[in-house]
């Protein structure tokens, strides 16, 4: 076999380094730090960033000098037809599942080693706790990412794992098998949050017209101590099931394939 041919392009691959150490930086980075931790001169980088923020990719907020990603990737991959296709289906549904159990919910897909909210829905409750639109998890330690990972196809299980960033939690296989079996057989996930107290996630996954797993539907759960709350943790799992199963059956998924 031919060795494949490999090719130079200096400028595009500066701002692609920019692209993705800015993905990595939630809170942004100002120019000289940017310049460190990749190793360039200002003046390498200083003309990619205006070009940059010109289109769109990145932006600074107002009274700060740091740069951060805007939400122009996100919006283009959206645009991206599987994609596009889940978030138009799944809109109405999201919205009926939020006001029956007055809790928030979102969808997470796959993409680059981790979960990514594609779409979202706050509660109509006035006390609300949710996850933004955009907002990305590790695979390990979060309902989602369990979801996602247990439905996945064996090939599609080792791909995911091997894309698993460096900086979050590392897979154990073994121990993950067991949680794995545990959420097949049960049909989901309800874990306490990792990441917040208080807070129950729960999560169904979705499934495209193929059978594979699209998506993960997850509820971020919070039981008022008040008693205000009209729906129980375990009514909600039915409710969310059934949304999970609307979405899929949309999308073309027949449990009977």
């Amino acid at each position: 076999m031919a060795a494949k041919k490999t090719y130079s392009a200096p400028a595009l691959e500066k701002g692609l380094d920019i692209i993705e150490l800015l993905a990595q930086e939630p809170e942004g980075l100002k120019v000289t730090q940017i310049t460190e931790k990749l190793d360039k001169s200002v003046g390498e980088l200083f003309r990619m960033l205006m070009v940059l923020e010109q289109r769109g990719y990145v932006e600074t907020s107002e009274g700060s000098d740091r740069y951060r990603l805007s939400l122009k990737l996100f919006g283009l991959a959206n645009r991206y037809p599987p994609v596009k296709r889940l978030t138009s289906v799944a809109g109405p549904v999201l919205k009926r599942l939020a006001f029956t159990i007055e809790q928030s919910c979102h969808l997470v897909t796959f993409f680059d080693g981790r979960g990514h909210v594609v779409a979202q829905q706050d509660s109509p409750s006035s006390r609300t706790f949710g996850v933004r639109l955009g907002a990305t998890a590790p695979l390990m330690n979060t309902c989602s990412g369990h979801v996602l990972l247990s439905y996945a196809s064996a090939e599609q299980f080792e791909f995911m794992m091997q894309s698993i960033p460096e900086h979050h939690p590392k897979p154990d296989i073994d121990g993950f098998a067991n949680i794995s079996s545990q959420i097949v057989k049960a049909g989901h996930e309800a874990i306490r949050s990792r990441q917040v107290q208080g807070v129950m996630d729960i999560g169904y996954p979705v499934f495209d017209n193929s059978g594979d797993i699209l998506a993960a539907l997850v509820v971020p759960f919070v039981d008022y101590i008040d008693g205000s709350h009209p729906i129980t943790l375990e009514e909600s799992k039915s409710y969310i099931a059934q949304a999970a199963a609307s979405i899929s059956t949309q999308l073309g998924y027949s449990d009977n394939d």
